[in-house]
């Protein structure tokens, strides 16, 4: 498998975990030695492992589907770090509303011994 095979399918196991609301799967793509960092669209920088998977726990607690459709992805890699550019296509149901929307994504991932990990999320929507 190729560094850009292994990207794509890290990226996909993310938005797999995002789709599944599950926490477990969650804290399986994200790196346990970087100081990881998340923004979520409209929130504000998010610091350290603990507190991005809680802000997870936290999305997952109140949404009932998270449904992606993921186009224009474009992933660039640069020896043990590597980011991947997308839309994400997203139709969710949080407390009984369906919302539809696009978001524009960076995710960015640092290569432990044969997999990739998440150390960066950064989404922003599109208006």
């Amino acid at each position: 498998m190729t560094d850009k095979e292994g990207i794509s399918e890290a990226n996909q196991r993310f938005y797999s975990a995002f789709e599944t609301l599950d926490i477990e799967q969650m804290r399986a793509v994200w790196d346990e030695e970087y100081d990881v960092t998340c923004v979520h669209p409209g929130w504000p920088l998010i610091q350290g492992r603990g507190e991005v998977l809680q802000s997870w726990a936290n999305i997952f607690t109140n949404t009932m589907v998270m449904q992606f459709t993921i186009t224009e992805a474009s992933v660039v890699v640069e020896g043990d770090w590597a980011w991947v550019v997308c839309t994400e296509g997203l139709r969710s149901v949080v407390d009984g509303r369906v919302t539809e929307g696009k978001i524009e994504a960076t995710n960015v991932f640092r290569k432990r011994g044969e997999r990739w990990l998440l150390v960066h999320h950064h989404g922003s929507p599109v208006m």
